[in-house]
């Protein structure tokens, strides 16, 4: 829930102070990619592909971080390694928000997408390494097509995690978009605060591990 208000948070800052674009959905920046018939369309494209090549690359050195299972441990500590990674891009972004004064201009704003939605790649990445199956914390799509099919076929065991995904990702994107409207400077703190903790409450996992129930892959 911590790192699904954090990407709701980023997407936020993104799409209202950079331009219009996502730095974890992205099915909407694809579809954003191909509104050829927008005004300023090539600048549009131009940050949205961006985000997707981020974002690609993010999910790339996700997945190719050794450790993948790192034994039996709730959260591997590659995943472990993977969200201090994906907090540091955030500071990064940070860094660059805050000195522009919540206002970036257009180089800013291309490397501002470009350590986001890379962020972003990386968060997804260690998402699906700690495995809960059908949920997610970049996107809510396949969260919420899978909490309407366990629900209609009875298999509700995970539905109120699921249910409470889909409500994070929207706190998130109102806490930043709210900070946007009353304090821009401040608006892209939310993101990387929320990572941060979510780092202190699985960091202990990932050091000591916890012995594994079902099939070893860590608990469902």
């Amino acid at each position: 829930m911590l790192l699904t208000l954090a990407a709701g948070a980023m997407d936020a800052v993104a799409f209202l102070g950079l331009g219009g674009v996502f730095t974890a959905n992205m099915t909407g920046n694809l579809i954003l990619f191909a509104l050829a018939g927008r005004e300023e369309w090539v600048l549009h494209a131009l940050r949205s592909g961006l985000a997707c090549v981020g974002f690609s690359v993010g999910l790339l050195i996700g997945f190719r971080m050794p450790g993948r299972h790192g034994g039996n441990a709730l959260w591997p500590s590659a995943v472990i390694r993977l969200l201090w990674a994906d907090l540091a891009l955030q500071i990064a972004l940070l860094a660059g928000w805050t000195l522009s004064g919540g206002a970036p201009g257009p180089a800013v704003i291309l490397a501002l997408i470009g350590a986001g939605s890379c962020a972003m790649g990386m968060q997804a990445a260690a998402a699906r390494r700690v495995g809960l199956a059908g949920v997610t914390t970049t996107f809510v799509t396949g969260t919420l097509t899978s909490l309407f099919e366990t629900s209609v076929s009875g298999r509700s065991t995970d539905n109120r995690r699921r249910a409470a995904v889909i409500v994070a990702l929207v706190l998130g994107a109102l806490c930043a978009s709210l900070l946007l409207r009353f304090a821009p400077p401040w608006a892209a703190v939310i993101a990387p605060a929320f990572t941060l903790l979510a780092l202190a409450v699985a960091h202990p996992y990932g050091l000591r591990g916890r012995p594994a129930r079902g099939n070893g892959r860590g608990s469902r």
